[in-house]
């Protein structure tokens, strides 16, 4: 199952266009009230209501000093725990949770779910893209005897590839974790087996009998908060696995997290964590398995699930980045001891789809932001324990696809190996050193890069703002694109110089060194550095992919050789993906420059990147605008003009040292609109089209300063002369991903086709 749904990914990856920091939310319990009242007449109990309680980023959580109920803390030498407090926390929760309690027989709860495949680029700082969202609306049911059963009643996709499944389409068995009582995690395989039980994945709990033999124990400051269930100590506790945990598990996994542990109760309040992985020196692909898991308080007794996330997360440079597999589950209005008993034991996904659903639900994909790749960031080393603590290891590793592999008319193929140094010990992994060299073939150039990268607190769950900062040289191949789009696929570009023969982007070599700070909070960035560079022209160098002789393979454009020096600001903010995406988005950037030496030129460029999806209609746009002053060289001015903006015109056709572009599409939706599969024949369904007419209007300007205007001659670009515009009207489906349209030049001029995938947004 875990094959095919990869396949799956790997697939809808591939049609698809070439193209966060941690939550600092703690929730207890749920935004409604959490319990029904289910149970027998007599069983005394009243409803209650959880809340959600969300602790702004800056802000610290009430009353936070170090839980020590012994009588000192003194670290324990040769110890599994940090502090004898810590030990008797831990062993309170075994002996109370080690078990159901037994006034708990059973649960319902209502449910609904989104299940993501997502893709986050890696030579682009913008948010992950959801490539396909599934939304399910339904119940769970839980028995003591172990036994779930989920249901499905509602289901709903938004896709920006019109493949035959979704990994939702693809789910046989439950995935939901009913609770985190017992000995072990038990979580259920996505694949049912014949007959309807999924085969497990069982982790020996931490806070278990045998846990302690395997993990290792460390306390944090304690939040304290108030609830209607009235004020809650929670403190939590860091699990480590032991050096050789995963060899005496077994067929058991083990974890590595961090879980909060309601003192009162002596129960898991909430938990975080990943299945620990072997970690190897000369791996490509990294995998994780990660959940996040919150609970709430219900009647006043137990801790019951009621949001859940479960990720897998395949990285690698074959990839162009991370591929994620992401369910987020919320459980709501519980009801206690209904009484109910499954059929038989183990679990089940039972699909019975009926009307009404998803009433009173949001759009399709609108949360699509509120989650990443990058929160797991901080499990990522926790989840490879090396063989040693000591010192420095290396290992193989690629940041970018390009660095591994890439392929373009002026380095035809390039291939390159890459490596970081760390500490062994993932405590201590606040910096790193990466290096990569490659050789370009056609070229016969050698380019790569070496880099001291610090970062702290990577290791950690931080409630502030995360700093960085960078100082490296290299000797890469860049491009001359002035306006570029927040999301951006390298891997995409270089298959299809590859495999279909079109580069068309003009290039320039750059050898040099740079060191920049970095400032991230919550979707804000900023940073701050320099760099020096020595420039030099490339030409063609092949004329050749994999297929023959390339069509679209024209002569490389002249840069200016010479020395630029610069000290350079950025400040982002980004909501989702922009303007392209399944979901709502916004992305704002301000980047500015001066510059030294030959090229003693000052850039101020900005961005603006929007999209603003509802049933009826879709809007979407995108503003860019920068400007030079000084003498800028060929490889510096703005340039624009057919698919890199303003389409109807030649591209490239307009140019200068000012320019402004703006971008704008309407998406009128057509019946129906309904995001629900037209049909279904097991795993495989009919995606909805999402059908809409769409009008779009392009307007782009630029002027050119005395000094540099040869350089634009050079180029075979002009000024405007004024705004200049231009319309389209066509179809567009699945999101606007792919479209047909006609756009005709507002200079009068001959109009021409648009078709295929919108990838200039």
């Amino acid at each position: 199952m875990k094959l095919r749904m990869f396949l799956c990914a790997a697939l809808v990856l591939g049609v698809a266009p070439s193209v966060a920091a941690q939550r600092d939310t703690l929730r207890i319990g749920t935004p409604r009230d959490s319990v029904r009242r289910g149970a027998p007449a007599d069983s005394g109990r009243a409803p209650r209501d959880s809340v959600r309680i969300r602790i702004p980023g800056d802000v610290r959580p009430l009353d936070t000093t170090p839980w020590v109920p012994g009588p000192g803390n003194e670290p324990l030498t040769d110890s599994i725990f940090d502090a004898p407090g810590t030990r008797e926390l831990v062993n309170r929760v075994i002996r109370s949770g080690s078990a159901v309690p037994a006034a708990l027989d059973d649960y319902r709860a209502d449910m609904r779910a989104a299940i993501y495949l997502a893709l986050a680029s890696d030579t682009t700082d913008a948010a992950e893209l959801p490539v396909t969202v599934d939304e399910v609306a339904g119940a769970v049911r839980w028995n003591e005897s172990g036994a779930v059963e989920q249901t499905i009643s509602g289901h709903r996709i938004k896709l920006l590839a019109p493949t035959p499944y979704t990994i939702g389409s693809l789910l046989e068995a439950p995935w939901i974790i009913p609770h985190l009582y017992g000995n072990t995690i038990t979580v259920f395989s996505l694949a049912a087996a014949p007959n309807a039980r999924a085969p497990l994945a069982q982790a020996i709990h931490p806070f278990s009998f045998r846990g302690i033999d395997f993990y290792q124990y460390e306390t944090g400051d304690t939040v304290r908060v108030t609830t209607q269930e009235g004020r809650l100590t929670l403190v939590p506790v860091r699990v480590r696995p032991r050096g050789d945990a995963m060899e005496r598990a077994g067929t058991h996994r083990v974890v590595a997290g961090t879980f909060f542990v309601d003192v009162d109760r002596a129960a898991i309040a909430r938990a975080r964590f990943g299945f620990v992985e072997h970690s190897g020196r000369f791996m490509v692909t990294e995998t994780g398995l990660f959940f996040e898991l919150e609970s709430a308080l219900v009647e006043g007794q137990y801790w019951l699930p009621v949001r859940q996330r479960r990720e897998i997360q395949i990285g690698s440079p074959l990839l162009g980045g991370t591929a994620a597999v992401r369910l987020v589950t919320v459980l709501s209005n519980f009801d206690l001891n209904t009484g109910w008993m499954p059929e038989a034991r183990g679990s089940r996904l039972v699909w019975r789809l009926e009307d009404g659903a998803f009433a009173g639900w949001r759009g399709v994909g609108d949360d699509t932001d509120a989650t990443d790749v990058a929160d797991f960031a901080d499990l990522r080393a926790q989840v490879r324990p090396p063989e040693s603590t000591r010192g420095v290891q290396a290992a193989l590793r690629y940041e970018q696809s390009g660095h591994l592999f890439r392929y373009n008319r002026v380095e035809g193929p390039f291939l390159g190996l890459g490596t970081v140094i760390t500490p062994r010990n993932p405590e201590r992994r606040d910096w790193d050193v990466y290096a990569h060299a490659g050789y370009a073939f056609s070229e016969g150039v050698p380019r790569g890069e070496l880099s001291f990268r610090w970062h702290p607190g990577q290791g950690t769950v931080p409630l502030g703002p995360r700093y960085s900062a960078v100082v490296g040289g290299y000797r890469r191949l860049r491009d001359m694109t002035s306006f570029r789009p927040p999301l951006q696929w390298e891997l995409g570009y270089a298959l299809t110089a590859a495999l279909a023969g079109y580069d068309v982007r003009d290039y320039y070599d750059a050898l040099g060194a740079e060191a920049f700070a970095t400032r991230r909070r919550d979707r804000w960035t900023a940073r701050l550095g320099g760099r020096w560079e020595r420039h030099d022209s490339v030409t063609l160098n092949t004329d050749s992919y994999v297929f023959g002789t390339a069509g679209e393979f024209p002569s490389v454009a002249a840069a200016e050789p010479g020395t630029h020096a610069a000290a350079e600001a950025m400040l982002r903010y980004a909501r989702g993906t922009g303007s392209f995406g399944v979901g709502s988005g916004l992305v704002a950037q301000l980047t500015a420059d001066q510059g030294f030496g030959d090229f003693g030129i000052t850039r101020a460029q900005a961005l603006l990147s929007v999209r603003f999806p509802t049933k009826y209609v879709t809007a979407i746009g995108r503003a860019d605008a920068g400007t030079i002053a000084g003498r800028a060289p060929a490889q510096f001015l703005y340039r624009f003009g057919g698919i890199e903006g303003l389409r109807g015109y030649e591209r490239n056709e307009f140019g200068g040292t000012t320019a402004a572009l703006g971008r704008a599409r309407m998406l009128l939706h057509l019946p129906p609109y309904s995001s629900e599969p037209l049909f279904r024949a097991g795993v495989f369904l009919f995606p909805p089209l999402r059908p809409a007419f769409v009008v779009s209007g392009d307007a782009g300007w630029s002027t050119i300063n005395d000094e540099s205007a040869p350089a634009l001659a050079r180029l075979g670009a002009r000024e405007t002369d004024g705004w200049l515009t231009s319309y389209g009207a066509g179809l567009s489906l699945f999101e606007d991903a792919v479209s047909i349209e006609y756009v005709w030049p507002g200079n009068g001029g001959k109009g021409r086709w648009y078709t295929g995938f919108v990838a200039y947004f």
